[in-house]
């Protein structure tokens, strides 16, 4: 009797071995597949962090800039707010802080430099670095004369009456100051923001193509500054969120790029205008036939 089921007992030793054999190796290879997914989210997931990065938002705080604290904040972002309205601000921060975020404000007119100083040395006394300044301009910079000739650090900035050539000045004075605390841990990240639409309706003579000219221009200067003086550590550049539809127009859209501007997946790029409107541009010299493109998709 054993005789006659020992081939068959050998026949299912061997399949069972098999099985086994092949069971291990699907193992192995949907292991392998696994761990290399895993490195690779964990490697794109550092390359877009922006963990515990103290964020300096400054300039005009308009819905772009607001928008932007809540994502930064969400992402694990120290988010430090300056402005001339305490009411305002400190509301922005109790709402973030409350959401789990963490976040500061220091009351200060932008057009303030002793001010200012003294507000970037008590950034740094909290929390001992800074990692990008984020400044949103109010309108669109109209004279880049102060960029001729001298450097960001020996020019002399003289605030005009024009809203352009003061928000340039201001922009330049602040953008001095908190850079030389980035200097001190050798990197840093500037992103002056522009939202189009609120522009354009304060000055209707604005186009889009004017806005990314003069943009391009002024990150240029910066960008080709900073690289030469200080190394390729140190990046500027600019996010324009430029629409002439307003209902087509959220600032969540911008959220994401921004997040790019201020993390490591940006660490070769600088001087350059990143332009966020859905395609608008494409159309801007007949906003009509813009019109009835969105309407269709």
């Amino acid at each position: 009797m054993f005789q006659t089921l020992q081939p068959l007992i050998r026949c299912c030793y061997r399949v069972d071995r098999m099985s086994a054999c092949l069971g291990y190796k699907t193992i192995s290879i949907l292991s392998n597949i696994a761990v290399n997914k895993l490195r690779e989210f964990c490697l794109m997931n550092a390359l877009f962090d922006v963990k515990d990065k103290v964020v300096v938002l400054a300039g005009n705080q308009g819905r772009l800039g607001v928008n932007l604290a809540d994502c930064l904040i969400q992402e694990g972002a120290i988010l430090v707010l300056l402005g001339p309205c305490p009411q305002e601000g400190w509301a922005l921060v109790e709402a973030m802080v409350q959401n789990g975020g963490d976040a500061t404000f220091f009351e200060v007119d932008p057009k303030d430099t002793i001010r200012l100083t003294q507000v970037q040395e008590d950034i740094m006394l909290e929390f001992g670095h800074i990692d990008a300044l984020v400044y949103e301009f109010e309108a669109l910079p109209g004279d880049l004369k102060q960029l001729d000739g001298k450097s960001l650090f020996d020019r002399e900035l003289a605030l005009s009456d024009s809203a352009g050539d003061c928000s340039l000045a201001v922009f330049l004075m602040t953008t001095r100051l908190f850079l030389k605390a980035m200097l001190k841990q050798q990197e840093g990240a500037i992103v002056g923001l522009l939202d189009y639409p609120l522009v354009h309706k304060r000055d209707t003579g604005c186009t889009c193509q004017r806005s990314m000219d003069i943009l391009s221009a002024l990150m240029t200067s910066l960008a080709r500054e900073l690289m030469s003086t200080f190394g390729a550590s140190y990046r500027v550049n600019a996010l324009v969120a430029a629409s002439k539809l307003p209902d087509q127009f959220n600032p969540e859209n911008v959220q994401g790029p921004l997040q790019f501007l201020l993390s490591e997946a940006s660490s070769s790029i600088t001087g350059s205008i990143l332009l966020v409107d859905g395609g608008i541009h494409i159309f801007e010299a007949d906003l009509a036939l813009a019109t009835n493109v969105i309407n269709t998709i």
